[in-house]
């Protein structure tokens, strides 16, 4: 029986959904397939194992692009990762392994260092063991409890929240004033963040910015509701100070009255700027089950300088 591992088409998509139910026990959805696989304006390669012509798995990439001071690279996560149950039967682990290993293969031909996941502790080990994953750090989180009162303070410095704004030409200097920081971080450009946000089917996010003067962008929040958790999928200051923080939550608290949200819940690295100026502002660190990995695709590849200055948040995370 021969296994052929090659990138995945749109041909293949019908089969993929058979295959989808078969493994996870439920249908895909079409809509979020699209939205994460074909609009989404970073692309990166997905591999497909065929047994005797029959697709039996997929590693599928969630593209995106490494941002920071040292370049603007590539870059994927993985989603969707999946294997015939039937086939498992005839040697999963050599299935698995020659699945990952051919998508690895076809990220290294796509010119991207590495990839990253937030697996589970049980997937986490899988993954270091099958997979390749090395472990950076514990995905740092923080919660604070709702209600609660900022300085309301827009008017003095010359700001306006706007709700709901589109991440256009406003955003624009602000995306390159993060994309200029060191270490890395995923792609905030104007093009990213409308897609991400504004475009993704039956999940509602809300925005809101913070606007100069001028009409540029000088923070942004993005948030949604899981139960009574309110998570800030991304928050972005220029600065990343306390003071900018709290400008911005200022904004951000009232708008979750009455909607249920006891706590205010964000992901950032623990040694992180953003993580000390919450910590400033009340935020504790809250237990989680979920690493922060990364996988070398380029062996020249400075991965563990790359991994410890990676400046992640629940966007990078949270649709999985």
């Amino acid at each position: 029986m021969s296994l052929i591992i090659r990138p995945a088409e749109d041909a293949d998509r019908p089969r993929l959904f058979e295959l989808f139910e078969d493994a996870f026990r439920a249908p895909a959805d079409p809509d979020e397939w699209a939205w994460k696989y074909d609009r989404n304006p970073n692309r990166a390669p997905s591999a497909v194992a065929v047994r005797d012509g029959r697709i039996v798995g997929f590693y599928g990439g969630f593209g995106t692009r490494y941002r920071g001071a040292a370049g603007d690279r590539p870059g994927v996560s993985a989603s969707d990762v999946m294997t015939e149950r039937a086939a498992r039967t005839l040697g999963r682990r050599a299935l698995f392994a020659t699945l990952v290993d051919g998508f690895c293969r076809l990220c290294t031909e796509a010119g991207m260092p590495f990839g990253f996941g937030f697996p589970n502790e049980r997937h986490r080990l899988a993954g270091e063991r099958v997979i390749g994953y090395r472990p950076v750090e514990p995905a740092a989180q923080w919660a604070r409890a709702l209600p609660f009162e900022g300085p309301r303070r827009l008017r003095r410095r010359f700001l306006k929240a706007r709700d709901a704004e589109p991440f256009g030409r406003a955003h624009d200097s602000l995306a390159e004033s993060l994309h200029a920081r060191a270490g890395w971080r995923t792609d905030r450009s104007a093009r990213t963040l409308a897609w991400r946000f504004g475009l993704r089917p039956k999940v509602p996010y809300r925005t809101l910015q913070l606007v100069d003067l001028a009409g540029r962008s000088r923070a942004y929040a993005v948030w949604r509701l899981v139960g009574a958790r309110a998570l800030l999928v991304d928050v972005q200051t220029r600065g990343e100070t306390a003071g900018e923080l709290a400008d911005l939550l200022a904004e951000v608290a009232p708008r979750l009255a009455g909607t249920g949200a006891e706590c205010l819940e964000l992901r950032a690295p623990s040694h992180s700027r953003l993580a000390a100026a919450a910590r400033e502002l009340g935020f504790s660190p809250i237990p989680t089950d979920t690493h922060l990995e990364v996988r070398p695709f380029d062996p020249a590849f400075d991965l563990e300088v790359a991994g410890r200055g990676f400046d992640y948040r629940f966007s990078d995370h949270e649709i999985f």
